[in-house]
């Protein structure tokens, strides 16, 4: 190889690393300046480690799959998407969200994102405030806020970190919220 030739010979061994699906993603190599002899050993054992190589890099990418399900905005009109949060919401999962609906509310095609708090199992208190400033950061790129499904104990834990909401709007259900931008 060119490579082994600009360093004045040596030895090098390469194998390639692929995704489950058959994807290359690039290769393992290793390399000595020195003229060496590679075993079956050391080749099964390039192969071995490119293909946990592999898993590895296919675990990362199931995760990132599973981290966008966990942040799923879905437009109902071309103006408006419902975010509905379901089961257990922490601090980097906030983080996740406010990353998406910013990076998604800036592209200047939505006027309106619901938060469907109905399906959330439980939500701690860092997260609670988190949201409170998505609704404050998505009115600084133009999008407003409606929260829906608020219960009972996330409504103690809002009041919490924040003692006027009237810049915020706040439905009972997700029909009402729809009902409410439909007559906007």
């Amino acid at each position: 190889m060119e490579v082994t030739r600009s360093l004045g010979g040596g030895s090098l061994i390469g194998v390639p690393i692929n995704y489950k699906n058959g994807e290359n993603y690039g290769t393992l190599c290793g390399m000595d300046l020195r003229p060496y002899h590679f075993t079956q050993k050391h080749k099964d054992l390039f192969i071995t480690m490119a293909s946990l190589l592999g898993n590895v890099l296919d675990l990362e990418k199931k995760s990132l799959q599973v981290q966008m399900l966990s942040v799923p905005l879905v437009p109902i009109y071309d103006d408006t998407a419902i975010l509905p949060l379901i089961g257990e919401v922490d601090s980097e999962r906030t983080s996740r969200i406010i990353e998406h609906t910013l990076s998604e509310a800036a592209k200047g095609e939505l006027d309106y994102i619901i938060f469907d708090l109905s399906g959330l199992a439980l939500i701690d208190s860092q997260s609670v405030e988190n949201l409170m400033k998505i609704a404050d950061s998505l009115k600084l790129v133009g999008v407003s806020m409606i929260f829906t499904g608020i219960r009972p104990d996330l409504a103690k834990k809002a009041i919490q970190y924040r003692s006027d909401f009237s810049d915020i709007k706040v439905e009972s259900t997700l029909k009402q919220a729809i009902k409410s931008i439909k007559f906007n």
